[in-house]
């Protein structure tokens, strides 16, 4: 199990950079007039709310399976409510960025939950027999 939390770490802080990377060249070279001084905060984000409930999930099937999928569906939806929030304050906040911020946000979080997804797939397959 710490194996696969490493490479799932790795993954993370892998995507983090190429999401980072990647958001930089597209607002240089493709959309310069949209960048928004605080883009990096977006995949930072992610990935640390990312990262904190993937412990918690980790932590919570060891303790029961019984109840891992009730704590699944709870920390989705502290972790959707957290999101939410984000996007509330950073959108009362800088509300000249609102459409930057949106689609940098969507694009990111869509590319976490995909790795999310991924890795939890995993760890049922070898969970359940």
């Amino acid at each position: 199990m710490r194996g696969s939390f490493g490479k799932y770490v790795f993954n993370l802080v892998l995507l983090t950079f190429v999401l980072t990377a990647t958001g930089y060249g597209i607002f240089l070279f493709l959309l310069p007039g949209w960048y928004f001084p605080l883009f990096p905060l977006v995949p930072v984000f992610l990935f640390a709310v990312t990262l904190l409930m993937h412990i918690y999930l980790l932590r919570a099937g060891e303790r029961n399976d019984r109840k891992f999928t009730a704590r699944y569906l709870g920390a989705m939806g502290v972790k959707i409510f957290i999101y939410i929030l984000f996007l509330i304050v950073f959108l009362f906040l800088a509300t000249e960025y609102a459409v930057p911020f949106l689609v940098s946000f969507l694009a990111c979080y869509a590319a976490f939950t995909l790795v999310e997804v991924i890795a939890l797939l995993r760890i049922q397959k070898r969970i359940t027999p």
